[in-house]
């Protein structure tokens, strides 16, 4: 052994996914896309669980459905049994389930919330205000005015008749579970006037969902994706060097 700088062991990175389909391949799509990397070798190592058939997270919330924790914790241990090191999950809602994910597996799982709440606080520190668009499940739980209240942000949520509308937009016949993407922005950018209105100077993307039309929807603040910062901090957990750093 030669005295210098130490190396760093590079990590696989385990993907829960399913929570939607297409979500999933957003993550995968967004950490390939900012991985320093002039190679296939260059790339990260990456397992997938993608499945659809976990319980819906915002139904069990409302009372509706049954829990997700059961299937949520087989994925995990299956992703540890495979061979990741750490675990991401690309799902908002799922992250009220969070406590219960990490204690059944040995390897870390990243809080996108956490990660989110510490990411914004250091790129906008002028900025104590997040407007949120979500479920109804996420809204419910309250998990992004916890997560954000720790590093001394507030967030502020659209009144319930926006709330509704939203979550319409999301799991509606015509909605982005279902594949369609000519959504109606209108009831989104209402949204977002509301929420500027009452305070937020940012916005944050709390539904996957909506972080996959996030490029459509018109804000006079900052958009805030939630996945992409889950994409970057996987990169560095991985022990790997961003395409353009930050």
């Amino acid at each position: 052994m030669f005295p210098g700088k130490p190396v760093c062991m590079k990590k696989t990175i385990g993907i829960l996914g399913g929570m939607g389909p297409e979500t999933t391949a957003c993550l995968f799509r967004t950490i390939i896309s900012n991985t320093k990397a002039g190679k296939d070798e260059d790339h990260i190592p990456i397992l997938i669980l993608n499945d659809p058939k976990i319980p819906d997270r915002s139904a069990f919330i409302h009372g509706k459905g049954p829990s997700p924790v059961p299937a949520l914790i087989r994925g995990s241990r299956k992703l540890e049994e495979m061979g990741a090191d750490f675990i991401a999950v690309p799902c908002n809602t799922a992250h009220y389930f969070l406590d219960e994910i990490s204690a059944s597996v040995r390897i870390p799982v990243i809080n996108m919330i956490a990660e989110t709440a510490i990411h914004v606080k250091n790129e906008f520190q002028d900025i104590k205000q997040y407007g949120l668009l979500s479920t109804t499940g996420t809204y419910k739980t309250n998990i992004y005015a916890k997560w954000f209240g720790k590093e001394g942000l507030s967030i502020l949520i659209p009144e319930e008749k926006l709330r509704e509308k939203i979550m319409e937009i999301i799991y509606g016949p015509e909605g982005l579970k279902a594949g369609v993407k000519t959504v109606p922005y209108g009831i989104l950018n209402e949204s977002i006037r509301h929420l500027v209105d009452k305070g937020a100077r940012a916005i944050i993307s709390g539904c996957t969902e909506i972080s996959l039309i996030k490029k459509d929807i018109h804000t006079p603040v900052p958009l805030i994706d939630p996945v992409r910062i889950l994409a970057l901090k996987s990169i560095k957990m991985a022990g790997y060097e961003l395409k353009n750093q930050e």
